[in-house]
């Protein structure tokens, strides 16, 4: 029984790490909030989609943020994204408080990004707005 307790203590842990908390999400809250406010700006400025996966550990959350309709919107999950961005948890942060530079996370393999290059340089007008 003793080893069975034990092995049930072991089971239920990645339950408890699996509801973790990204910091990332309160910037995505803020971000959303923005965006119901300044959303067709955003869209004016940017004119696209894209895909954040941000990774904490072995744990996965994804944004999806479309600045190319209406008056822009953001919600979790996966979607088709012109460009996306994949980077972890505290290197997302940092880039949205100012705290890291989007260039030095890029060439320190911290941020990766695919597609429309174009639209990852125009990441600068949602950072800079969203910081706290």
């Amino acid at each position: 029984p003793q080893k069975t307790q034990r092995r049930e203590n072991f089971v239920s842990a990645p339950e408890h790490t699996s509801k973790m908390s990204f910091k990332s999400d309160e910037i995505m809250s803020q971000l959303k909030s923005r965006i119901g406010t300044e959303g067709k700006q955003y869209v004016e400025k940017v004119g696209g989609t894209y895909l954040f996966v941000v990774t904490k550990d072995g744990q996965e959350k994804n944004w999806f943020l479309n600045l190319k309709d209406g008056n822009g919107s953001l919600s979790e999950g996966a979607a088709n994204a012109d460009c996306t961005i994949t980077t972890d948890d505290e290197s997302l942060f940092a880039l949205f408080t100012g705290k890291a530079d989007p260039q030095n996370l890029f060439f320190g393999g911290k941020l990766k990004l695919d597609g429309d290059m174009g639209l990852a340089m125009s990441l600068s007008a949602i950072t800079e707005g969203a910081k706290l």
